[in-house]
């Protein structure tokens, strides 16, 4: 079965009066702190960042998830494929960069954008799922200056900065956010750009409503970062935030069994955002079924609601 598409309006506001650091010649606190940490151990990582915030053993087991899911999920990744082209738009009259960094590629989505925005341009392309990575390089390894490589953030070492580091649909799943903003604050050449988009709290919020109906004692291990936890973040990296964009975008589905078959195509059907202490049974997810097809109904379908926020922010 085909899933219908159905985009939800796009938000483009005023910016939230956030705390910011200074942007000019002289660096933030924050700033100098993570650039002296970065100087201080220049071949590794500032923070042993896993994803999903799991012990190295657990981290392997979320890597082979996203590679398992690999074929599937170029199909059944419209939202991801929405939010990339929407993240390309914000880059498209940017200056052409010597080198851009794109964390968390899968199977090229938004390289392939980048691709076409910067053509010549090296782009470091990196995925911790080697299922994700060969997907990307049999789409677009041709596509010159374009790198693709295999590694967790934790094990990443550059030769050199970068004037733009992107991210579409990943840091998400970083945890906690605050340790990879500095991360790549320390990756950034000075004045350099990190921009990225990621879902965040509210997003599949029918889908919690309804675990919380049918199995209120196994809620999710953890839930998406909110607004205020990415600000926080960027700001204690000592990053400008110079534009941020917020998106509500519904997808719609034939049934609640082909809306949960979609999201097992994608590989997000486990791990700290989606698993309880304990799995959910058989007879709980047949009542699962039920509700959602109860409570979500839209069009001879069900729906759900993504929110995704879009940052551009500067390293001062």
């Amino acid at each position: 079965m085909i899933a219908a598409n159905e985009m939800g309006q796009l938000f483009w506001g005023r910016r939230a009066q956030w705390p910011q650091p200074a942007c000019n010649a002289e660096r933030s606190t924050a700033g100098r702190q993570a650039e002296a940490l970065r100087r201080a151990r220049p071949c590794v990582a500032p923070f042993t960042i896993n994803a999903e915030g799991l012990l190295a053993n657990e981290t392997k087991a979320c890597a082979a998830r996203f590679s398992a899911a690999a074929a599937s999920y170029h199909a059944a990744a419209a939202v991801q494929r929405a939010v990339a082209a929407r993240l390309s738009a914000l880059l498209a009259r940017d200056k052409a960069p010597e080198r851009i960094l794109e964390i968390g590629c899968g199977t090229g989505l938004l390289t392939e954008h980048l691709c076409r925005l910067f053509p010549g341009t090296r782009i470091d392309a990196l995925d911790m799922a080697g299922g994700m990575v060969e997907q990307c390089r049999s789409r677009l390894g041709s596509k010159p200056g374009l790198h693709c490589r295999v590694t967790e953030l934790s094990a990443f070492c550059p030769d050199a900065p970068y004037a733009l580091i992107v991210s579409s649909a990943a840091l998400h799943w970083l945890y906690p956010l605050g340790d990879f903003m500095a991360m790549a604050a320390s990756w950034l050449e000075h004045q350099g750009s990190l921009v990225f988009a990621l879902m965040v709290r509210g997003t599949l919020a029918e889908l919690h409503a309804a675990r919380a109906r049918v199995a209120p004692h196994k809620p999710p291990e953890r839930y998406l970062p909110t607004e205020s936890d990415v600000h926080n973040a960027l700001v204690q990296a000592g990053l400008s935030i110079e534009g941020e964009w917020r998106e509500l975008q519904r997808e719609t589905y034939a049934s609640a069994e082909d809306f949960f078959r979609q999201l097992h195509n994608q590989g997000v059907t486990s791990g700290p955002l989606a698993r309880a202490g304990r799995l959910l049974n058989r007879s709980e997810l047949l009542h699962l079924k039920h509700d959602y097809e109860k409570h979500y109904r839209h069009n001879g379908g069900v729906y759900a609601n993504y929110r995704i926020s879009y940052f551009r922010a500067r390293k001062c």
